[in-house]
């Protein structure tokens, strides 16, 4: 089943904006423990959806802190800026990072919850250069992913997409055939 994420329909946009917060809270809960943060980050939040991480995430950073947003869909993040629109420390972008010129080493923290399995697999590997071209030295990519075809990324490939961009793995919290990783340069 394929779906047009940068177009949703209403239905599927309201569907995704309940999905996400009653299947991914553990797996955010995790998240959160694990990225340690102090408040002052500049942290991507890639593939933003519904906002329901990023919601989460300004909660953690100061006003020294900045959280970017990016999604191909103008729909989902029009949800994230309802949501988020009392907030200062925040950026809209709209579009694929591989077009939106952001300068190198801008994040801390890169977050990318369920977007990579949406990913064809020859554009994987560029798409997470872009990525990884974003971030800072000592940065760290956060990934949660289904690992289980049809709709999922063999864990395997997952681990060689990243380990392949020179960076290493720590699992940070399974659940069935869903987990949570932690990436940074080896």
């Amino acid at each position: 089943m394929s779906f047009n994420f940068k177009n949703p329909s209403k239905i599927f946009a309201w569907f995704y904006s309940l999905f996400c917060p009653f299947y991914g809270r553990k797996f955010y809960k995790a998240l959160l423990k694990a990225l340690e943060l102090n408040g002052s980050e500049s942290v991507l939040d890639f593939g933003s959806g519904a906002g329901v991480l990023a919601k989460k995430i300004i909660k953690e950073l100061s006003n020294d802190g900045k959280l970017t947003c990016l999604d191909l869909s103008e729909a989902f993040l029009n949800k994230v800026r309802k949501k988020l629109r009392k907030n200062t420390n925040v950026n809209f972008v709209l579009g694929d990072i591989r077009e939106r010129n952001i300068p190198s080493d801008s994040f801390d923290k890169i977050l990318i919850t369920w977007v990579i399995h949406h990913i064809e697999d020859k554009q994987r590997s560029g798409l997470v250069q872009s990525i990884l071209d974003t971030l800072k030295a000592d940065g760290k990519i956060y990934v949660i992913e289904f690992l289980t075809p049809p709709h999922g990324i063999p864990e395997e490939r997952l681990i060689d997409l990243f380990n392949g961009m020179g960076l290493s793995e720590r699992m940070v919290y399974r659940r069935k055939n869903t987990a949570a990783y932690e990436f940074k340069r080896k």
